[in-house]
Protein backbone atom coordinates (compact mmCIF):
# COMPACT_ATOMS: atom_id res chain seq x y z
CA UNK A 1 0.00 0.00 0.00
CA UNK A 2 1.35 3.34 -1.31
CA UNK A 3 1.12 6.53 0.96
CA UNK A 4 1.04 9.76 -0.33
CA UNK A 5 1.92 13.36 1.56
CA UNK A 6 0.35 15.48 -0.94
CA UNK A 7 2.39 18.25 1.34
CA UNK A 8 0.83 21.73 -0.68
CA UNK A 9 -1.56 24.31 0.24
CA UNK A 10 -4.66 23.64 2.46
CA UNK A 11 -7.28 26.21 2.94
CA UNK A 12 -8.50 27.54 6.25
CA UNK A 13 -11.75 29.18 6.76
CA UNK A 14 -11.65 32.67 4.90
CA UNK A 15 -8.39 32.90 4.93
CA UNK A 16 -5.40 32.38 2.18
CA UNK A 17 -4.63 28.86 1.60
CA UNK A 18 -1.11 28.03 4.17
CA UNK A 19 2.00 25.63 3.12
CA UNK A 20 2.84 23.67 6.79
CA UNK A 21 6.24 24.82 7.63
CA UNK A 22 9.47 23.57 9.74
CA UNK A 23 11.54 26.50 8.98
CA UNK A 24 11.20 29.45 5.99
CA UNK A 25 13.11 32.20 5.11
CA UNK A 26 12.36 34.92 2.27
CA UNK A 27 8.94 33.11 1.43
CA UNK A 28 5.61 33.79 1.17
CA UNK A 29 1.93 32.48 0.05
CA UNK A 30 0.37 34.28 -3.00
CA UNK A 31 -3.36 34.52 -2.83
CA UNK A 32 -3.78 31.37 -5.44
CA UNK A 33 -2.20 29.42 -2.50
CA UNK A 34 1.17 29.22 -4.34
CA UNK A 35 4.23 29.37 -2.57
CA UNK A 36 6.66 32.22 -4.09
CA UNK A 37 9.47 34.67 -2.84
CA UNK A 38 8.64 37.51 -0.33
CA UNK A 39 8.46 40.71 -2.13
CA UNK A 40 11.53 41.58 0.17
CA UNK A 41 13.53 38.60 -0.15
CA UNK A 42 17.12 39.20 -0.23
CA UNK A 43 19.97 38.30 -2.22
CA UNK A 44 20.72 34.97 -2.38
CA UNK A 45 24.27 33.99 -0.70
CA UNK A 46 27.12 33.62 -2.56
CA UNK A 47 27.00 29.67 -2.53
CA UNK A 48 23.28 29.88 -4.60
CA UNK A 49 25.12 31.96 -7.41
CA UNK A 50 24.20 35.59 -8.31
CA UNK A 51 20.74 35.48 -7.84
CA UNK A 52 18.90 39.08 -6.39
CA UNK A 53 16.20 37.28 -4.29
CA UNK A 54 16.02 34.07 -2.51
CA UNK A 55 13.83 32.07 -0.18
CA UNK A 56 14.50 28.89 1.93
CA UNK A 57 11.09 26.58 2.42
CA UNK A 58 11.82 23.14 4.65
CA UNK A 59 8.12 21.49 4.94
CA UNK A 60 7.47 19.76 8.33
CA UNK A 61 8.55 16.72 9.04
CA UNK A 62 5.61 14.01 7.42
CA UNK A 63 5.70 10.69 9.15
CA UNK A 64 4.89 7.72 7.12
CA UNK A 65 5.04 4.03 7.42
CA UNK A 66 8.70 2.34 7.16
CA UNK A 67 9.96 3.13 4.04
CA UNK A 68 13.38 3.51 2.37
CA UNK A 69 11.97 4.88 -0.97
CA UNK A 70 10.21 8.15 -1.57
CA UNK A 71 8.33 8.97 -4.89
CA UNK A 72 8.44 13.03 -5.56
CA UNK A 73 6.06 14.96 -8.00
CA UNK A 74 6.94 18.93 -7.82
CA UNK A 75 4.35 21.47 -10.11
CA UNK A 76 6.08 24.79 -10.01
CA UNK A 77 6.18 27.52 -12.76
CA UNK A 78 9.54 28.62 -12.61
CA UNK A 79 10.36 32.01 -15.32
CA UNK A 80 13.73 32.72 -16.65
CA UNK A 81 16.39 33.14 -14.71
CA UNK A 82 14.59 31.83 -11.99
CA UNK A 83 14.94 28.53 -10.04
CA UNK A 84 13.61 25.89 -8.12
CA UNK A 85 15.12 23.22 -5.66
CA UNK A 86 13.74 20.73 -4.11
CA UNK A 87 15.85 18.22 -1.67
CA UNK A 88 14.26 15.31 0.59
CA UNK A 89 15.32 13.58 3.28
CA UNK A 90 14.31 10.45 5.55
CA UNK A 91 14.95 10.04 9.34
CA UNK A 92 15.81 7.24 11.21
CA UNK A 93 14.68 7.66 14.52
CA UNK A 94 15.73 11.34 15.79
CA UNK A 95 18.51 11.34 13.05
CA UNK A 96 18.19 12.58 9.51
CA UNK A 97 20.05 11.50 6.66
CA UNK A 98 21.76 13.85 4.15
CA UNK A 99 19.80 15.80 1.72
CA UNK A 100 19.07 14.14 -2.07
CA UNK A 101 19.96 17.16 -3.80
CA UNK A 102 17.93 18.79 -7.13
CA UNK A 103 15.23 15.60 -6.63
CA UNK A 104 13.32 16.17 -10.40
CA UNK A 105 9.41 15.80 -11.24
CA UNK A 106 8.61 12.01 -10.68
CA UNK A 107 11.39 11.00 -9.52
CA UNK A 108 12.03 8.32 -7.26
CA UNK A 109 14.88 8.75 -4.16
CA UNK A 110 16.49 5.89 -2.77
CA UNK A 111 17.97 6.22 0.73
CA UNK A 112 20.53 4.01 2.32
CA UNK A 113 18.33 3.70 5.15
CA UNK A 114 14.56 2.68 6.27
CA UNK A 115 12.69 5.36 8.04
CA UNK A 116 9.43 6.68 9.24
CA UNK A 117 9.32 10.57 8.44
CA UNK A 118 9.97 12.38 5.63
CA UNK A 119 10.72 16.10 4.51
CA UNK A 120 11.97 18.46 1.37
CA UNK A 121 13.31 21.44 1.30
CA UNK A 122 12.74 24.09 -1.61
CA UNK A 123 15.13 26.68 -2.48
CA UNK A 124 13.52 29.71 -4.38
CA UNK A 125 16.17 31.67 -6.67
CA UNK A 126 15.07 34.70 -8.92
CA UNK A 127 16.45 37.76 -10.76
CA UNK A 128 13.67 39.35 -11.63
CA UNK A 129 10.27 37.55 -11.66
CA UNK A 130 9.86 34.80 -8.88
CA UNK A 131 9.45 31.16 -9.16
CA UNK A 132 5.30 29.83 -8.24
CA UNK A 133 5.17 26.25 -6.36
CA UNK A 134 1.73 25.30 -6.56
CA UNK A 135 2.54 21.70 -5.02
CA UNK A 136 5.26 19.01 -3.21
CA UNK A 137 3.63 15.52 -2.94
CA UNK A 138 5.86 12.77 -1.70
CA UNK A 139 4.86 9.08 -1.54
CA UNK A 140 6.27 6.74 0.36
CA UNK A 141 6.80 3.29 -1.19
CA UNK A 142 6.44 -0.07 0.42
CA UNK A 143 9.69 -2.03 1.54
CA UNK A 144 11.30 -5.13 -0.89
CA UNK A 145 13.41 -7.27 0.06
CA UNK A 146 16.34 -6.34 -1.57
CA UNK A 147 15.70 -2.60 0.03
CA UNK A 148 18.01 -1.19 3.01
CA UNK A 149 17.25 -1.52 6.19
CA UNK A 150 20.11 0.37 7.90
CA UNK A 151 18.77 1.56 11.80
CA UNK A 152 20.61 4.25 13.83
CA UNK A 153 20.86 1.07 16.55
CA UNK A 154 23.43 -0.68 13.75
CA UNK A 155 24.78 2.64 13.19
CA UNK A 156 28.93 2.73 13.10
CA UNK A 157 30.49 5.26 15.19
CA UNK A 158 30.59 8.96 13.39
CA UNK A 159 33.74 9.67 11.99
CA UNK A 160 36.62 11.99 12.83
CA UNK A 161 38.72 13.82 10.16
CA UNK A 162 42.09 15.72 10.86
CA UNK A 163 41.89 18.76 8.13
CA UNK A 164 42.97 22.00 7.80
CA UNK A 165 40.47 24.79 8.85
CA UNK A 166 39.84 28.93 8.89
CA UNK A 167 38.11 31.35 11.06
CA UNK A 168 34.65 32.26 9.51
CA UNK A 169 34.65 36.47 9.74
CA UNK A 170 32.27 37.91 7.52
CA UNK A 171 30.18 39.35 10.33
CA UNK A 172 26.76 40.67 8.47
CA UNK A 173 27.05 38.02 5.84
CA UNK A 174 23.90 36.03 5.14
CA UNK A 175 24.61 32.17 5.22
CA UNK A 176 23.23 29.69 2.95
CA UNK A 177 19.93 28.59 5.40
CA UNK A 178 19.61 32.71 5.71
CA UNK A 179 21.29 33.15 9.01
CA UNK A 180 23.04 36.91 9.56
CA UNK A 181 26.53 36.13 10.57
CA UNK A 182 27.05 37.97 13.90
CA UNK A 183 30.52 38.90 15.33
CA UNK A 184 31.06 35.78 17.75
CA UNK A 185 28.83 33.19 16.19
CA UNK A 186 28.71 29.37 16.85
CA UNK A 187 28.21 27.40 13.75
CA UNK A 188 30.62 25.49 10.77
CA UNK A 189 30.36 26.00 7.16
CA UNK A 190 30.94 22.69 5.35
CA UNK A 191 31.69 22.57 1.58
CA UNK A 192 28.06 20.54 0.44
CA UNK A 193 24.35 21.29 1.11
CA UNK A 194 23.78 17.85 1.75
CA UNK A 195 24.02 18.46 5.48
CA UNK A 196 23.11 21.98 5.58
CA UNK A 197 21.13 22.28 8.97
CA UNK A 198 17.56 24.82 8.36
CA UNK A 199 18.11 28.39 9.96
CA UNK A 200 18.47 28.11 13.43
CA UNK A 201 18.27 24.43 13.20
CA UNK A 202 20.40 21.39 14.66
CA UNK A 203 20.06 18.65 12.43
CA UNK A 204 23.50 18.28 11.24
CA UNK A 205 25.63 19.08 14.14
CA UNK A 206 29.70 18.69 13.98
CA UNK A 207 32.22 18.25 16.63
CA UNK A 208 35.45 20.65 16.58
CA UNK A 209 38.30 19.29 18.63
CA UNK A 210 41.65 21.08 19.22
CA UNK A 211 44.67 20.75 21.61
CA UNK A 212 42.20 19.07 24.26
CA UNK A 213 39.14 21.26 23.50
CA UNK A 214 36.05 20.02 21.83
CA UNK A 215 32.84 21.87 21.56
CA UNK A 216 29.83 20.95 19.08
CA UNK A 217 28.13 23.50 16.52
CA UNK A 218 25.58 23.17 13.86
CA UNK A 219 26.26 23.23 10.31
CA UNK A 220 24.54 26.80 8.68
CA UNK A 221 26.96 27.55 5.86
CA UNK A 222 27.90 25.83 2.43
CA UNK A 223 31.99 26.11 2.04
CA UNK A 224 34.19 27.50 1.55
CA UNK A 225 36.17 26.45 -1.49
CA UNK A 226 33.81 24.12 -2.44
CA UNK A 227 30.11 23.43 -2.30
CA UNK A 228 29.83 19.54 -3.87
CA UNK A 229 32.49 18.14 -2.00
CA UNK A 230 30.59 15.85 1.19
CA UNK A 231 34.44 14.75 1.99
CA UNK A 232 32.92 12.89 4.87
CA UNK A 233 30.77 10.38 2.74
CA UNK A 234 31.60 7.19 1.34
CA UNK A 235 29.41 7.78 -1.66
CA UNK A 236 30.63 11.74 -1.82
CA UNK A 237 28.15 13.78 -4.28
CA UNK A 238 31.34 14.46 -6.55
CA UNK A 239 35.69 13.94 -6.20
CA UNK A 240 34.59 10.34 -6.12
CA UNK A 241 38.14 9.13 -7.03
CA UNK A 242 39.36 10.58 -3.48
CA UNK A 243 39.21 8.71 -0.48
CA UNK A 244 37.07 9.33 2.20
CA UNK A 245 38.04 12.09 4.77
CA UNK A 246 40.31 13.71 2.52
CA UNK A 247 38.48 16.84 1.39
CA UNK A 248 39.22 17.80 -2.72
CA UNK A 249 40.80 21.01 -1.89
CA UNK A 250 43.13 19.27 0.35
CA UNK A 251 43.97 17.53 -2.79
CA UNK A 252 44.35 20.44 -4.88
CA UNK A 253 47.15 22.01 -2.82
CA UNK A 254 48.76 19.22 -1.55
CA UNK A 255 48.70 16.94 -4.33
CA UNK A 256 47.69 18.99 -7.45
CA UNK A 257 44.49 17.38 -7.87
CA UNK A 258 42.64 19.25 -10.98
CA UNK A 259 45.70 21.33 -11.24
CA UNK A 260 45.60 22.93 -8.16
CA UNK A 261 41.99 24.11 -8.38
CA UNK A 262 38.60 24.08 -6.38
CA UNK A 263 34.48 24.41 -7.27
CA UNK A 264 35.54 28.11 -6.49
CA UNK A 265 39.06 28.95 -8.20
CA UNK A 266 43.15 28.09 -7.42
CA UNK A 267 43.36 27.21 -4.04
CA UNK A 268 45.90 29.34 -2.18
CA UNK A 269 44.98 27.44 1.32
CA UNK A 270 43.54 24.30 1.97
CA UNK A 271 40.60 24.95 4.57
CA UNK A 272 37.73 22.05 4.53
CA UNK A 273 36.00 24.21 7.40
CA UNK A 274 35.11 27.43 7.74
CA UNK A 275 34.18 28.06 11.72
CA UNK A 276 32.60 30.92 13.04
CA UNK A 277 34.42 33.49 15.38
CA UNK A 278 32.53 32.42 18.63
CA UNK A 279 33.61 29.06 18.45
CA UNK A 280 37.37 29.40 16.76
CA UNK A 281 37.42 31.36 20.40
CA UNK A 282 35.99 28.69 22.59
CA UNK A 283 38.84 26.03 20.95
CA UNK A 284 41.23 28.47 22.17
CA UNK A 285 42.45 29.54 18.77
CA UNK A 286 43.50 33.44 18.77
CA UNK A 287 41.48 35.42 16.32
CA UNK A 288 44.16 36.78 14.44
CA UNK A 289 45.03 32.72 13.64
CA UNK A 290 43.17 32.71 10.50
CA UNK A 291 43.94 29.04 9.83
CA UNK A 292 44.47 25.89 11.94
CA UNK A 293 44.66 22.44 11.62
CA UNK A 294 41.71 20.90 13.49
CA UNK A 295 40.08 17.54 13.78
CA UNK A 296 36.09 17.38 12.88
CA UNK A 297 33.43 14.80 14.03
CA UNK A 298 30.38 14.72 11.67
CA UNK A 299 27.93 13.59 14.07
CA UNK A 300 25.22 13.01 12.08
CA UNK A 301 26.97 10.17 10.39
CA UNK A 302 27.23 8.19 13.62
CA UNK A 303 27.13 8.15 17.56
CA UNK A 304 29.50 10.83 19.09
CA UNK A 305 32.73 9.22 20.24
CA UNK A 306 32.80 12.08 22.72
CA UNK A 307 35.49 15.02 23.32
CA UNK A 308 38.93 14.94 21.25
CA UNK A 309 38.20 11.42 19.57
CA UNK A 310 41.17 10.01 17.61
CA UNK A 311 40.63 10.91 14.01
CA UNK A 312 40.87 8.41 11.22
CA UNK A 313 42.98 8.17 8.49
CA UNK A 314 41.66 8.92 4.78
CA UNK A 315 40.18 5.93 3.38
CA UNK A 316 39.38 4.47 6.59
CA UNK A 317 36.14 2.32 7.25
CA UNK A 318 33.90 3.44 9.68
CA UNK A 319 34.36 2.27 12.97
CA UNK A 320 32.20 -0.34 14.35
CA UNK A 321 30.16 0.77 17.61
CA UNK A 322 30.32 -0.52 20.69
CA UNK A 323 28.01 -3.59 20.73
CA UNK A 324 25.06 -2.93 22.16
CA UNK A 325 24.47 -3.19 26.01
CA UNK A 326 22.41 -6.55 26.48
CA UNK A 327 18.98 -6.32 27.91
CA UNK A 328 17.57 -8.19 30.67
CA UNK A 329 18.05 -12.22 29.38
CA UNK A 330 19.73 -10.82 26.01
CA UNK A 331 22.80 -11.64 25.51
CA UNK A 332 24.54 -10.84 22.08
CA UNK A 333 27.96 -11.39 20.47
CA UNK A 334 29.35 -9.56 18.06
CA UNK A 335 31.57 -10.86 14.95
CA UNK A 336 34.68 -8.37 16.56
CA UNK A 337 34.24 -9.20 19.90
CA UNK A 338 36.35 -11.62 21.50
CA UNK A 339 33.50 -14.60 21.80
CA UNK A 340 34.13 -14.77 18.59
CA UNK A 341 36.55 -16.63 16.68
CA UNK A 342 37.35 -17.61 13.32
CA UNK A 343 39.80 -19.74 11.24
CA UNK A 344 43.15 -18.59 10.00
CA UNK A 345 41.86 -18.52 5.99
CA UNK A 346 41.09 -15.86 3.64
CA UNK A 347 38.25 -13.22 4.61
CA UNK A 348 36.68 -10.29 3.77
CA UNK A 349 35.28 -7.62 5.55
CA UNK A 350 32.36 -4.58 4.58
CA UNK A 351 31.07 -1.99 6.02
CA UNK A 352 26.98 -2.77 7.12
CA UNK A 353 25.28 -4.81 9.24
CA UNK A 354 25.49 -4.32 13.48
CA UNK A 355 27.66 -2.17 14.44
CA UNK A 356 28.59 -0.92 10.28
CA UNK A 357 31.03 -4.11 10.29
CA UNK A 358 30.41 -7.46 8.76
CA UNK A 359 32.81 -10.75 7.39
CA UNK A 360 32.03 -12.46 4.64
CA UNK A 361 33.23 -15.19 2.47
CA UNK A 362 32.43 -17.44 -0.77
CA UNK A 363 30.46 -20.88 -0.17
CA UNK A 364 31.70 -24.14 -1.16
CA UNK A 365 29.50 -27.47 -1.93
CA UNK A 366 33.09 -29.54 -1.51
CA UNK A 367 33.84 -30.36 1.89
CA UNK A 368 37.59 -30.76 0.75
CA UNK A 369 37.54 -27.29 -0.24
CA UNK A 370 36.12 -25.75 3.05
CA UNK A 371 38.27 -24.05 4.88
CA UNK A 372 36.51 -20.93 6.56
CA UNK A 373 34.45 -21.49 10.10
CA UNK A 374 33.64 -19.43 12.89
CA UNK A 375 32.36 -19.83 16.21
CA UNK A 376 29.97 -17.39 18.05
CA UNK A 377 30.54 -18.38 22.12
CA UNK A 378 28.42 -17.32 25.11
CA UNK A 379 28.32 -17.63 28.61
CA UNK A 380 24.63 -18.00 29.63
CA UNK A 381 23.04 -18.73 32.92
CA UNK A 382 20.89 -22.19 32.78
CA UNK A 383 17.41 -22.20 31.16
CA UNK A 384 15.91 -22.08 27.50
CA UNK A 385 17.24 -19.45 25.01
CA UNK A 386 15.97 -18.71 21.28
CA UNK A 387 19.26 -18.97 19.65
CA UNK A 388 19.10 -15.81 16.26
CA UNK A 389 21.53 -14.40 13.80
CA UNK A 390 21.84 -11.14 12.27
CA UNK A 391 21.86 -11.20 8.26
CA UNK A 392 23.43 -8.15 7.25
CA UNK A 393 22.01 -6.28 3.84
CA UNK A 394 25.18 -5.62 2.01
CA UNK A 395 25.75 -4.63 -1.29
CA UNK A 396 28.94 -6.06 -2.23
CA UNK A 397 28.02 -7.13 -5.95
CA UNK A 398 27.98 -10.73 -5.11
CA UNK A 399 24.88 -12.90 -4.65
CA UNK A 400 24.21 -14.41 -1.07
CA UNK A 401 23.80 -18.04 -0.34
CA UNK A 402 20.78 -19.58 0.11
CA UNK A 403 21.78 -22.75 1.54
CA UNK A 404 24.03 -21.47 4.85
CA UNK A 405 24.27 -24.12 7.90
CA UNK A 406 23.93 -23.09 11.14
CA UNK A 407 25.27 -25.50 14.23
CA UNK A 408 23.97 -24.73 17.22
CA UNK A 409 25.72 -26.21 20.32
CA UNK A 410 23.31 -26.39 23.63
CA UNK A 411 22.79 -28.75 26.64
CA UNK A 412 21.13 -31.87 25.04
CA UNK A 413 23.96 -31.92 21.81
CA UNK A 414 23.79 -30.06 18.70
CA UNK A 415 21.38 -29.05 15.87
CA UNK A 416 21.58 -27.62 12.24
CA UNK A 417 19.59 -25.02 10.81
CA UNK A 418 19.72 -24.51 7.23
CA UNK A 419 18.88 -20.45 6.75
CA UNK A 420 18.74 -19.30 2.89
CA UNK A 421 20.30 -15.36 3.52
CA UNK A 422 19.23 -14.47 0.67
CA UNK A 423 15.94 -14.31 1.68
CA UNK A 424 16.58 -12.54 4.98
CA UNK A 425 19.04 -9.51 4.45
CA UNK A 426 18.97 -7.01 7.16
CA UNK A 427 16.58 -9.50 9.35
CA UNK A 428 17.13 -11.23 12.38
CA UNK A 429 16.92 -15.24 11.99
CA UNK A 430 15.35 -17.51 14.78
CA UNK A 431 17.28 -20.63 15.18
CA UNK A 432 15.36 -22.03 17.33
CA UNK A 433 14.42 -22.55 21.20
CA UNK A 434 16.82 -24.83 23.25
CA UNK A 435 18.47 -25.63 26.38
CA UNK A 436 21.81 -23.93 28.00
CA UNK A 437 23.58 -24.94 31.13
CA UNK A 438 26.38 -22.75 31.37
CA UNK A 439 27.26 -22.34 27.79
CA UNK A 440 26.41 -22.33 24.16
CA UNK A 441 27.74 -21.83 20.98
CA UNK A 442 26.83 -20.92 16.94
CA UNK A 443 29.07 -22.37 14.60
CA UNK A 444 28.87 -21.80 10.86
CA UNK A 445 31.13 -22.59 7.91
CA UNK A 446 32.05 -22.12 4.39
CA UNK A 447 30.53 -25.56 3.39
CA UNK A 448 26.46 -24.95 2.09
CA UNK A 449 24.22 -25.59 -0.41
CA UNK A 450 25.51 -23.64 -2.97
CA UNK A 451 28.89 -22.18 -4.03
CA UNK A 452 30.62 -18.75 -5.26
CA UNK A 453 27.78 -17.05 -3.17
CA UNK A 454 28.55 -14.64 -0.60
CA UNK A 455 28.06 -15.73 3.42
CA UNK A 456 27.92 -13.47 5.88
CA UNK A 457 28.96 -13.42 9.48
CA UNK A 458 27.59 -10.71 11.82
CA UNK A 459 25.90 -10.71 15.39
CA UNK A 460 24.54 -13.51 17.13
CA UNK A 461 22.12 -13.55 20.33
CA UNK A 462 20.42 -15.70 22.54
CA UNK A 463 17.28 -14.69 24.06
CA UNK A 464 15.93 -16.17 27.91
CA UNK A 465 12.91 -17.80 26.95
Amino acid sequence: MLLSLAISPTSGRAAAPRWPAAATTGTAILASGDLSLAADAAPAAPAYGSYARFGLFDSQPQTTPATSRVQVQLRATVPAAAAVRLDVRIATGAKWSGWTLDVADGATVTFDRVGQQVQYRLTLLAQAAAPQVQSVTLTALPLRPEDSVRSMQDEPVAPTYHIRATRMGLVGDRTANGHIIQPNDWFVSLPSFRSLSSKGGSEYMARLSYKGKSIVVPVWEVGPWNIHDDYWNVNRERFADLPVGWPQDHAAYYDGYNGGWAEKGRVRFPTAADVGDGAWLALGIAMNDEQKAIDITFLWQGSDPGPNPTPQEPGAKPEPAPPPADTAGVTTVDELSAEFARSEAKWYEFSCGQGGHAFWTYTTTKAASATNNATWQANLPAGQYEVSVFVPLCRNGKADTTGSRYTINHADGSAEVKVNQAANVGKWVSLGTYRFDGSGSIALADLADDSMRSLWFDAARWTAR
